[in-house]
C-alpha cells in the first residue's frame, strides 16, 4: 500500500463523520471484490455531500492507480483502522481555547472562570494551582473548600507580598481566605533561592496553571484574581492529556523535592 493511498485513507477517515464512514466501510465489505468503475459509481451515489464525495473519489482513484491486490474488504478494514487510530489519538490529547474578554467571533472558546471552576469541581484526588497573584475570588475559594471536603489534596504555589518585593500586595490568606490556606499545602519561592539581575532585582514566580488528577491541565495568562477572571483579556489552553498533565505535575514535584519551592509555615 503506497503512501498516496494511505494518505487518502487517512483523509477519508478524518473527514467523514462516523455514521458515513461506517456506511462506506460496510458497503465495501459487502461488495467483496476488486476495484471497478461500477463499484466506484455505486459508492459515490451513496454520498450526497460534495466534500465527502470528493474525498472518497480521490481514495477510489488512488486505490485503482496503486495496482495492488487489495480488495474492497481490505480498503474497508484500512478505513476502520485509520478511524480508530484518529479517535484514540484525539482522546489521548485534545485542547480547548480558554478566554477572558469580549465575545467577538464564532470560534469556540470557554471562559477562564468557568474552566477553572470545572477543574476544581471535577477533581477527585489532587489539585495543584499555581498563580503569580491571588486576590478577590470568593467563588473559587468556596469551590476549593468543597473540593477539600470531599478529600481532594490541594497544593497552592503563589507569589506573596513577603517574598515578592511588593509585586503583589496580597498572599494566599488574604486572597483565598484562612480556611483554604490552613487546609491546603501552600508553597512559595523564597527570595534567597531566586536569581537576581544586574540591577539586583529578583525574578518572579510568574507562571499560571492548574492541574487536576494528573489528567487535565490549564495553562493561562490569567492570574487567580477577579480582574483576570472577569475583566481582563486573558488566553490559555485547557489540555486533556494524562501524559502532559502528569509531566507538568512531576516537574512541580521536583521543584518541591529539590527545595526550590518551600512549604509556607
Amino acid at each position: 500500500m503506497n503512501s498516496k493511498l494511505l494518505s487518502s485513507i487517512h483523509r477519508v477517515a478524518k473527514e467523514l463523520p462516523p455514521i458515513a464512514l461506517n456506511s462506506l466501510a460496510d458497503f465495501l465489505e459487502e461488495s467483496a471484490g476488486s476495484y471497478s468503475e461500477a463499484l466506484k459509481a455505486r459508492v459515490l451515489s451513496q454520498l450526497p455531500n460534495l466534500n465527502f464525495r470528493r474525498a472518497v473519489l480521490e481514495l477510489l482513484e488512488d486505490w485503482h492507480q496503486a495496482s495492488t491486490n487489495l480488495d474492497s474488504q481490505s480498503i474497508a478494514l484500512a478505513l476502520r483502522s485509520a478511524a480508530y487510530a484518529i479517535a484514540s489519538a484525539h482522546s489521548a490529547l485534545s485542547a480547548e481555547i480558554v478566554w477572558t474578554g469580549p465575545d467577538v467571533s464564532n470560534i469556540p472558546v470557554r471562559k477562564t472562570e468557568q474552566v477553572l471552576k470545572q477543574l476544581i469541581q471535577e477533581a477527585q484526588r489532587e489539585l495543584t494551582i499555581v498563580s503569580f497573584a491571588v486576590y478577590k475570588v470568593p467563588d473559587i475559594a468556596e469551590a476549593l473548600i468543597v473540593a477539600m471536603d470531599r478529600g481532594v489534596h490541594l497544593r497552592i504555589i503563589a507569589e506573596t507580598s513577603e517574598v515578592g518585593e511588593g509585586k503583589v500586595p496580597f498572599g494566599v490568606v488574604a486572597g483565598l481566605g484562612a480556611e483554604v490556606a490552613q487546609r491546603s499545602e501552600v508553597f512559595i519561592w523564597e527570595k534567597s533561592k531566586r536569581p537576581k539581575g544586574k540591577d539586583g532585582k529578583h525574578g518572579s514566580l510568574h507562571m499560571k496553571c492548574a492541574i487536576a488528577d494528573g489528567n487535565n491541565l490549564l495553562i493561562s495568562s490569567a492570574n487567580l484574581t477577579e480582574y483576570a477572571l472577569t475583566l481582563n483579556m486573558e488566553m490559555g489552553l485547557l489540555i486533556h492529556s494524562q501524559s502532559l498533565a502528569s509531566c507538568v505535575s512531576n516537574h512541580i514535584d521536583q521543584l518541591i523535592h529539590q527545595n526550590v519551592f518551600s512549604l509556607l509555615r
